[in-house]
């Protein structure tokens, strides 16, 4: 009998084991890994983490660093599973005939519960679009812009083509986290259709591809060198008095430098970028996972986040229809005169298939050739290759 009652014992003991082991594997948080530009306010993390709390998950969210840069630092992040959501721009999803989106897995709606809080021309997209489905959320545009000191100028920079005049020389550095905005802009600045930089029409039409390299090389030379990670450093804008930008430092470096940057409205037309929020295809068979995907899509979504994301940046815009943006007198400084074009995804930077981006990586290869800049470009994340 006693023999029966300590085996009796020992087997409690073990089931109770088995049960407090399955207890604390269960209760045992959700890792997520997040791949972002590196802007989200600081803290995101943790307050996602008290928000799914609410929901009755436990996760945490690691950011991923380094940051996006270009396509290449998403594709890679997905293709080897280090990344469980990621923030693409909207010209990366089908670029190079779509291999990002092969990659990601089509977005439920019906599992974001705040979708319907987006405004409606974000509720209906094409650039994400592969057959019947949707491949990305939207999360938040911006515009790329001129920007000026007031301090410097009298009257505001109107075109593009400002950037290739001789008075403007030093005046400027050029962006190279990615090249199309650089192309786009230079094509403009000739009065040319955006649409013929998506067409690749540029490089049809000998002539006209010639004028955009004139025009590309003559900004390069006019510069002063190049700035990249999605902001000027406020040291560098001392020393200058025109600026592109996304309009990210602009707030700050008014701030610590004592200047006047505002944003000016290019006559040409503006050129937007979008950032998205996307789910790597890998969690199609980690239900858990997947869950906690969708929460922190749809945390980033919603109306509170948006705000904060948005605090400091009034030329970066929010795609939900909610939010009620009440800008400080530094921030109403910075923004231009006239209100800022509404968003119109046509005028989005184009995804562009592999041949026609070779050809206009060239174009970039040869007006950095021509003006001598390319030993000062190293420092840029831009893949030219």
């Amino acid at each position: 009998m006693k023999l029966i009652s300590n085996w009796m014992c020992f087997s409690l003991l073990l089931i109770g084991s088995l049960f407090s082991w399955a207890g604390q594997a269960k209760s045992a948080p959700i890792q997520l890994n997040f791949l972002e530009w590196g802007y989200l306010p600081v803290g995101f993390e943790d307050r996602f983490q008290a928000y799914a709390r609410t929901k009755g998950m436990d996760v945490n969210v690691t950011s991923i660093q380094p940051y996006i840069t270009d396509f290449d630092s998403i594709y890679s992040a997905l293709r080897t599973k280090k990344a469980d959501v990621v923030m693409p721009a909207n010209f990366f999803l089908k670029a190079h005939h779509s291999p990002l989106i092969k990659l990601l897995l089509p977005i439920d709606k019906t599992r974001l519960s705040n979708f319907q809080q987006l405004r409606p021309i974000f509720q209906q997209t094409q650039y994400d679009k592969e057959g019947e489905h949707n491949y990305a959320v939207p999360h938040t545009y911006a515009l790329f812009s001129l920007a000026y000191d007031q301090n410097q100028f009298s009257a505001p920079p109107t075109s593009w083509s400002g950037l290739s005049k001789p008075e403007n020389t030093q005046q400027f550095k050029i962006y190279c986290d990615q090249f199309e905005p650089v192309l786009i802009s230079s094509m403009l600045a000739l009065g040319e259709s955006p649409a013929l930089f998506a067409n690749g029409q540029i490089i049809k039409d000998p002539s006209l591809q010639q004028r955009v390299q004139n025009t590309l090389t003559m900004r390069l030379k006019t510069a002063q060198g190049f700035w990249s990670n999605q902001e000027n450093n406020c040291a560098d804008l001392r020393q200058q008095s025109l600026a592109t930008t996304w309009g990210l430092e602009l707030v700050k470096c008014n701030q610590e430098n004592n200047q006047r940057w505002k944003i000016a409205v290019a006559e040409e037309g503006p050129i937007y970028s979008l950032d998205t929020l996307a789910i790597a295809q890998h969690l199609a068979n980690q239900p858990d996972k997947l869950e906690a995907a969708y929460l922190l899509i749809d945390f980033l979504i919603s109306q509170d986040q948006q705000a904060l994301v948005l605090q400091g940046v009034p030329s970066i815009q929010g795609v939900n229809r909610l939010l009620r943006r009440e800008f400080t007198a530094d921030e109403l400084a910075v923004l231009p005169d006239k209100a800022l074009p509404e968003f119109d995804e046509r005028l989005l930077i184009p995804p562009l298939p592999a041949n026609i981006k070779n050809r206009y990586k060239r174009m970039m290869n040869q007006a950095l050739d021509d003006s001598g800049t390319r030993e000062f470009s190293n420092q840029c994340n831009w893949d030219l290759q």
